[in-house]
């Protein structure tokens, strides 16, 4: 297994300061998730709109711990869908977060569920039917 981990932050010097990363550790300033997704088994995630949108998009199971902004009910929303388990903390422990990754990897189910939303997702028709449901309302609205 290898472990990727992000700090979310262009400052460099935050990563010289970790004490001490075990061989099978990436840690970077900055991944781009789509490069990164199709090669996951699980994304550990504080619950970000752009991560959690693109594991979602490639059907990768979550592990998630959001408190800030609107992350308690992304969390809650990751849990109630089933592709993923919600920690219900910003903060949680090394423990915890072992818990979770070791959960969601014995459990298919997960995955399972990860991968239909990935699904719907593929086949969601996107902006060009937005734009086109918009011009059909705005025709509707418009004065003879």
């Amino acid at each position: 297994m290898t472990v990727v981990a992000t700090l979310g932050r262009a400052d460099r010097r935050q990563i010289g300061s970790l004490r001490q990363v075990p061989w099978n550790t990436v840690v970077t300033d900055f991944v781009p998730y789509a490069d990164l997704m199709p090669h996951v088994a699980v994304f550990v995630t504080n619950g970000g709109y752009g991560g959690v949108q693109e594991a979602l998009a490639h059907g990768v199971p979550m592990v998630v711990a959001g408190d800030t902004q609107d992350k308690v009910e992304g969390s809650a929303r990751i849990a109630w869908s089933g592709v993923g388990v919600n920690l219900r903390t910003g903060h949680p422990t090394p423990a915890a977060i072992g818990r979770g990754v070791r959960k969601v990897l014995a459990d298919e189910r997960y995955r399972r569920a990860s991968r239909a939303i990935a699904q719907q997702i593929a086949a969601a028709p996107g902006t060009a039917a937005f734009v086109a449901d918009l011009e059909c309302i705005a025709a509707e609205r418009r004065p003879n």
